[in-house]
């Protein structure tokens, strides 16, 4: 069967199926037994000689479109499939005499892109039928006015995000990114080279004093992983808030109260933004707050809540390296406020890190992430602007061996942090001055 057969069966047997479906709700066992009839029914009327594995395989995929979501379904049950990147197709509105381009899906596995041409839409009308089954789910609309959206799957396995027309020329195009269902541990992150040992009991005991950690990386990288591994460490009497715009963490500790962002409706009503979240979550009696990702001016509340009486709060930050976070951090600031000045905002930054660290991951080339620099942030200087930072433990990249995998090593780099020490010496943690030495 040639894919134009294939399509025109699909379609005749979808308007047969929903035209039936009209009349009321149907069990999801219900509408499968419905569309295995109609699958045999459409090909028999239309002279379609079709084997039982054609039969299956056309009925398996219509059950897909109707109940879950269609070409995507066996990517999203795969474990090893971390992201899915559909790029649009169709016809080119602006010039309908170019060929029609095909949706492409790529996917990625250990960190690494790969085609997947065994993945194949109908056209890009299929794909506009999954983004709005995932939109519509979610509560969103998909349409000209409503041209891009960010919304869950249902059970929070994964994050969809979409563009469709007039803002995607080329067609609809989607990328879902899916989560685990377990939670990494920091043996789990130990055991695949993502730090080092000594890395890892320095961590956990800073989590444990409660320094105030920032978590920086490209996208991909790994923040929100290693952030939940170090919520592990997190003493079990303490009560933590998070805030997420899509709840992604998967935080290892017990008392969780988790609060999420609202986009406004059709009406353009009801939005609920993350500092208006962080300002809340300061009247609920957290110990620690955790922001998913501070993108704009809840950076500022955030470092509020890290200098006044919720040490230990911790956040993720885009960045490439230690000091892109902190000027990031800087034009953060500086939306929440206007009138701060450049001093006052370093100001604001180093009194609410100090003692804290800033922690950077990032995806190698092979696709594995690894922690690449630990950060400390001392005391501002009186009439500076510099932020003093010390880099305590650093990767050094040395090579590619022969099978592609990146070649290196951690190197502490000897600088014991001093206003970290002194939280672990208040908080009762025993602080190893061997963690910053050695090989």
């Amino acid at each position: 069967m040639d894919r134009s057969t294939e399509r025109a069966l699909k379609a005749s047997v979808r308007e047969e199926v929903a035209s039936r479906l009209r009349a009321g709700q149907a069990s999801p066992s219900a509408v499968e037994a419905l569309i295995r009839e109609v699958v045999g029914q459409v090909a028999f009327e239309q002279g379609e000689p079709l084997s039982l594995y054609e039969l299956e395989s056309l009925a398996g995929g219509i059950v897909d479109d109707f109940l879950r979501y269609g070409p995507l379904q066996p990517l999203l049950d795969d474990p090893a499939v971390t992201e899915i990147m559909v790029n649009g197709g169709g016809v080119d509105e602006a010039d309908p005499a170019l060929p029609f381009r095909a949706p492409v899906v790529y996917v990625e596995r250990a960190g690494l892109i790969e085609h997947r041409p065994d993945i194949v839409f109908d056209d890009a009308d299929h794909v506009r039928r999954i983004i709005n089954k995932i939109a519509e789910q979610a509560g969103m609309r998909c349409d000209e006015t409503h041209a891009m959206g960010c919304a869950m799957l249902p059970g929070g396995r994964a994050r969809a995000t979409y563009v469709v027309p007039p803002i995607s020329p080329d067609g609809p195009a989607l990328n879902v990114r899916t989560f685990s269902d377990g939670m990494l541990s920091m043996e789990d992150l130990l055991g695949v080279g993502a730090l080092s040992a000594a890395m890892a009991d320095f961590l956990c005991a800073a989590v444990q004093a409660r320094c105030p950690i920032v978590i920086s990386g490209g996208t991909g990288s790994g923040k929100t992983t290693l952030l939940g591994a170090l919520s592990g460490f997190i003493p079990a009497g303490e009560r933590v808030i998070t805030i997420e715009d899509t709840p992604e963490l998967r935080l290892q500790t017990a008392h969780v109260e988790r609060m999420q962002t609202r986009e406004a409706n059709v009406e353009g009503e009801g939005a609920v933004g993350m500092r208006e979240l962080v300002a809340l979550s300061l009247r609920r009696r957290p110990d620690r707050i955790i922001v998913g990702e501070c993108r704009g001016a809840e950076a500022y509340d955030m470092l509020q809540a890290m200098q006044t009486d919720h040490p230990g709060s911790m956040t993720t930050i885009h960045a490439n390296d230690p000091s892109n976070a902190l000027s990031r951090l800087r034009t953060m600031v500086g939306y929440a406020d206007g009138d701060l000045s450049r001093e006052v905002i370093a100001q604001q930054i180093a009194e609410s890190l100090q003692g804290g660290l800033i922690v950077h991951v990032e995806r190698m080339r092979d696709g594995t992430r690894k922690v690449t620099s630990v950060v400390s942030v001392d005391p501002l200087p009186e009439g500076s602007m510099v932020i003093p930072r010390a880099e305590l433990f650093a990767y050094d990249v040395e090579g590619i061996d022969a099978n592609g995998w990146v070649v290196g090593a951690w190197r502490p780099c000897g600088v014991q942090p001093q206003g970290i020490k002194a939280r672990m010496r208040v908080a009762g943690i025993p602080f190893d001055p061997a963690w910053f030495f050695g090989s």
